[in-house]
C-alpha cells in the first residue's frame, strides 16, 4: 500500500505513542515538520490533537470549535484541543491517512503558540 504523501499542514491519523511508550493509540495529528524537509526524511514532527478538552488549558494550547472557521478543512469530527507541548517525531508508515488539512489562518495560530512552547 502506498504512503499517503503529507506535508506541513496535514491532519493525519497516525499511531501516536503513550508518554510512557507502555503503547500507542490511533489518533488524529497535525503535521508541523517544514515542507522542504519532507522529502528528505523518514519521520514527520505531529502534535497532539485530542477531542477532549481539559478544563486547565495551558497557553500553548489551541481549541478548535466547530464553528471556527478552519474547523471545516480539518476532517476533524468535533470539538479538539491542539496540545503544542505534546510533540511526536514519528516514523512517516505510522501514517494511516490524511483526513484534512490545517489552512493558513489555523496554521498562523499554531506557529504562535509553538514558539510558545518552545522558548523561541
Amino acid at each position: 500500500m502506498a504512503q499517503p504523501i503529507v506535508k506541513r499542514g496535514s491532519m493525519v491519523l497516525i499511531r501516536y505513542p503513550f508518554t510512557d511508550l507502555t503503547g500507542a493509540k490511533v489518533r488524529p495529528a497535525l503535521v508541523v515538520t517544514p515542507d522542504h524537509l519532507l522529502p528528505r526524511l523518514e519521520d514527520v514532527l505531529c502534535l497532539f490533537i485530542s477531542s477532549a478538552v481539559p478544563e486547565d488549558l495551558l497557553p500553548t494550547d489551541f481549541v478548535l470549535e466547530p464553528g471556527h472557521p478552519s474547523f471545516p478543512t480539518t476532517g476533524l469530527k468535533r470539538r479538539s484541543v491542539l496540545r503544542m507541548h505534546k510533540l511526536a517525531l514519528l516514523h512517516k508508515v505510522l501514517v494511516l491517512r490524511i483526513v484534512g488539512e490545517g489552512d493558513q489562518s489555523l496554521m498562523y495560530e499554531v506557529d504562535q503558540r509553538l514558539r510558545l512552547a518552545l522558548g523561541l
